[in-house]
């Protein structure tokens, strides 16, 4: 047999084959291993132990967790990136960061090339 085997379902591709990874696969067959959706022809990401998924999952998955809400800090919809803070060996959504004396949120600092960076109060 010369046909070429897909690398999830062990079945002979018949008609199209879905190259990635190095290896083949029925379209059909190329999802994500956490929502399970089709990633023919969409932006994948594989982790380390060789799974694939989707953007959207591999960010639920394994981006930092948030101190406060304990949510993904994860970019928005349709972003690529996104910002988040570290202080003291912890994680936070720019939203979620506050003094834990008082409540408040930093207050920027003034000027429009600096808009990331804080001004804190001395306690």
């Amino acid at each position: 047999n010369t046909l070429e085997q897909c690398s999830v379902c062990s079945k002979p591709i018949m008609e199209r084959i879905l190259r990635a990874t190095g290896k083949a696969y029925h379209p059909h067959c190329f999802t994500c291993v956490m929502c399970h959706r089709s990633l023919d022809g969409i932006p994948f990401t594989v982790d380390a132990g060789g799974l694939i998924h989707c953007i959207e999952d591999f960010h639920k998955k394994f981006a930092p967790r948030c101190s406060v809400c304990k949510e993904p800090i994860m970019p928005a919809p349709g972003q690529e990136e996104t910002v988040r803070i570290v202080a003291l060996d912890r994680d936070f959504h720019v939203h979620c960061y506050r003094c834990e004396v008082c409540g408040q949120r930093p207050h920027p600092l003034p000027g429009p090339s600096e808009p990331d960076f804080y001004k804190y109060y001395n306690y």
